[in-house]
C-alpha cells in the first residue's frame, strides 16, 4: 500500500513537469534562458479545483493525482505548512473578483485555510500570485576566485561571463552510459531558521547542475527530467570527490509563458473552454445563469538569480554525517573536472522530500 501511494506520488510529480517539456523545448531552439516552477503550478491550479464542479473538478483532480478536494486541500496545506514554515521559501497567493460578483463562502474559506490565499474584491485587473526563496550556500564561492571566461551558447557563438571556482571536495557524479552522458553538481544551501542561525531541523534545500558531456546535450537532459518520475533525485550524487577545476557561471534571468497551452496537450481542457464547458459555478454565489466562468489565460512567470553569496529562488545547508563505526569500503572515485561552459539544465529542490521547486536551464549566462 505504501509503494503503490509512492509511486502514485511519482508519476503525478512527473505529469506536472512534463509541462515543462513544450516551453522548455521552445527555449532551447530559440537560445534562451528557461525556469519552470512545478510546485507553484501545483499550488496554483489546486486552488482553481477548491471552486469546480463536474468534469472540470475530474480533470483537474486526475491532473493533481487527489480523489476529491477534501484530500486535495488536506496535501496543499500539508506542502506550504512544510515549505513555507522556514525562512528561505515564501508563498503568497491571491484571489481577486470583479465588485460585481461574490465569492462563495465555501470556496473563500477553502482559499483561506487550505491555500493560503487572501481573497479580495477590486475593479478587475490581473492580479498575480507570488512565490519567492532566497538563500545562501552552505559553501560560499570565494569572491576572489570569481573570473571572466568563454561560455558557448549552442549555436557557436562565445559569450564572456562571469564565473564562480570552487576546486575541492564536491558533492558530484558523472553518468557515462548510452543516452546518458553528463555530470551532476550538487550545492548545498544553509539549514536556517527564521533567526539566522543554523538549524538542522529546516528542510535540506539544493542545487543540481546537470552538464551535458555534449555541447548540443541540453534537450535530451530535459527530456529525460520531465519524463522520468524520479530522475532530478535518482541523479543527486550520493558521496563527496574532488572536482578541479569547478566552475559554474553567475547567472540572473527571468521566464514568463502561457501555462494553458501546454495543460490543454496534457488533456486539462476543461477550465479552458469557454463554450460551456467549463464549471466554475462552485467559485462565485452570484453568476447570472445566462453567464458561465472559464480560465482565459494561465501563465506561470519565474525568476532565478545564482552568484557568490547563493540563489534568489530556494534555500539552505546540508551536512551529511558519515557514521565512524561503519566507515565506506569504497575507493575513493577519481577526481573529476565540472566546467559549466556550456548550455546547462538545473534543478532547485528539497533533498529529503524529493520535491522539485524548480527546473530550469540555462543556454546564455549573459541574458537577463
Amino acid at each position: 500500500m505504501v509503494k503503490y501511494k509512492s509511486l502514485c506520488v511519482l508519476f503525478i510529480r512527473a505529469y506536472e513537469l512534463r509541462v515543462a517539456w513544450i516551453p522548455g523545448k521552445r527555449a532551447i531552439d530559440k537560445q534562451s534562458n528557461f525556469l519552470f516552477s512545478p510546485t507553484s503550478l501545483r499550488a496554483g491550479l489546486a486552488l482553481l479545483a477548491a471552486g469546480t464542479r463536474g468534469e472540470t473538478l475530474r480533470q483537474l483532480l486526475t491532473f493533481l493525482g487527489s480523489e476529491d478536494t477534501h484530500q486535495l486541500d488536506a496535501d496543499i496545506a500539508s506542502l506550504l505548512a512544510g515549505l513555507t514554515t522556514w525562512p528561505q521559501l515564501t508563498f503568497a497567493a491571491g484571489v481577486f473578483v470583479d465588485r460585481t460578483l461574490h465569492l462563495a463562502p465555501e470556496f473563500e474559506s477553502s482559499a483561506v485555510t487550505s491555500h493560503r490565499a487572501v481573497t479580495r474584491s477590486v475593479d478587475f485587473r490581473n492580479r498575480p500570485a507570488e512565490a519567492r526563496a532566497k538563500a545562501t550556500w552552505a559553501r560560499k564561492f570565494d569572491p576572489s576566485d570569481t573570473f571572466p571566461h568563454e561560455f558557448l551558447r549552442r549555436d557557436g557563438r562565445a559569450v564572456r561571463v562571469p564565473f564562480l571556482s570552487d576546486a575541492g571536495m564536491h558533492y558530484a557524479e558523472s553518468f557515462d552510459a548510452p543516452g546518458m552522458e553528463f555530470k551532476v553538481l550538487q550545492c548545498f544551501y544553509k539549514m536556517v531558521g527564521r533567526d539566522g542561525r543554523l538549524d538542522h531541523r529546516a528542510p535540506c534545500f539544493c542545487m543540481l547542475v546537470f552538464l551535458p558531456h555534449a555541447h548540443d546535450g541540453l534537450a535530451g537532459l530535459l527530456r529525460l527530467a520531465v519524463t522520468e518520475p524520479d530522475f532530478v533525485m535518482r541523479c543527486a550524487p550520493r558521496r563527496e570527490q574532488l572536482v578541479s577545476p569547478c566552475i559554474v557561471p553567475k547567472f540572473r534571468f527571468s521566464f514568463r509563458f502561457d501555462v494553458k497551452d501546454a495543460l490543454r496537450r496534457l488533456g486539462l481542457s476543461a477550465p479552458f473552454d469557454r463554450a460551456g464547458g467549463a464549471d466554475l459555478s462552485g467559485m462565485v454565489s452570484d453568476m447570472p445563469p445566462d453567464k458561465g466562468l472559464y480560465v482565459s489565460a494561465m501563465g506561470q512567470e519565474c525568476a532565478v538569480e545564482v552568484d557568490q553569496e547563493g540563489t534568489v529562488a530556494a534555500a539552505s545547508t546540508y551536512s551529511p554525517v558519515v557514521s565512524p563505526t561503519c566507515p565506506s569500503q569504497e575507493p575513493p572515485p577519481p577526481p573529476m573536472s565540472f566546467v559549466a561552459d556550456h548550455p546547462f539544465m538545473f534543478a532547485i529542490v528539497e533533498y529529503e522530500k524529493a520535491e522539485v521547486l524548480f527546473l530550469g536551464h540555462v543556454m546564455d549566462p549573459s541574458m537577463m
